[in-house]
């Protein structure tokens, strides 16, 4: 298991004795220090990461409000100088709550945490569906998995196509990924998934499914061609 994060705080002696501690620690990858809310908002795909570290005390916006500004709203691990944020964090099921300064000892405990958080919320293989519910315009709709062709993360959202429809959801990339039997779908690059049975055409870094071209990550490329036995 490989999980990615990003730290959101205005303290930088904070981040980088975090930084420190996330370099001895092989299960968690740190994708990005932000010390500034608006810049985390502007550069970071909430549809990739896994969770945050999120300070609570920010001086242009605190760790709430930007919690609330957000329509993806990946697990946070709530940091701060204070003791006063527990019910917040209940409320929004914070993986753990770290009071500052962190000891080493301390950071190693939350890191068994998150580990524990996301080894609990993986789906099981052999748990997958032929049949996914996802979260349509306020409504749980359920797709049939053979339906789906594209599935594309925008910047708040992903649209599954299905069917020629389009529907989105709130749901990050990854997470769909999960529900979806990984024999049959592919991730082709950073911003979408695509059933392999139903692509039409390959050209290239570029692939076609029902008229629809779709860009290849040269990250993937060479998967993909060996997943469709192209010589």
């Amino acid at each position: 298991m490989q999980l990615k994060c990003a730290i959101i705080d205005d303290d930088s002696l904070f981040t980088k004795v975090i930084e420190h501690y996330l370099s001895t620690v092989d299960v968690i990858h740190l994708d990005g220090i932000y010390h500034n809310p608006a810049e985390a908002l502007n550069k970071i795909n909430f549809n990739e990461i896994d969770f945050l570290f999120l300070d609570m005390e920010m001086p242009d916006i605190d760790g709430i409000s930007f919690l609330n500004s957000l329509t993806v709203v990946p697990p946070v691990v709530i940091v701060s100088g204070k003791k006063t944020y527990g019910v917040d964090a209940f409320e929004y099921n914070a993986i753990d709550y770290l009071h500052k300064p962190i000891s080493n000892a301390r950071f190693l405990k939350s890191v068994n945490k998150i580990k524990s958080f996301f080894e609990k919320t993986k789906i099981p293989e052999t748990s997958i569906q032929q049949n996914i519910f996802i979260k349509h315009e306020g409504v749980h709709i359920r797709l049939i998995v053979n339906d789906i062709n594209i599935i594309r993360a925008n910047d708040n959202d992903v649209t599954l196509v299905a069917n020629g429809k389009s529907y989105k959801t709130h749901l990050r990339l990854k997470d769909i990924y999960e529900m979806l039997p990984q024999t049959e779908f592919m991730q082709v690059h950073r911003s979408f998934i695509v059933q392999l049975s139903k692509i039409d055409k390959v050209d290239g870094e570029v692939i076609e499914i029902n008229g629809r071209t779709i860009p290849v990550s040269r990250t993937y490329l060479s998967e993909l061609y060996e997943r469709l036995r192209i010589k």
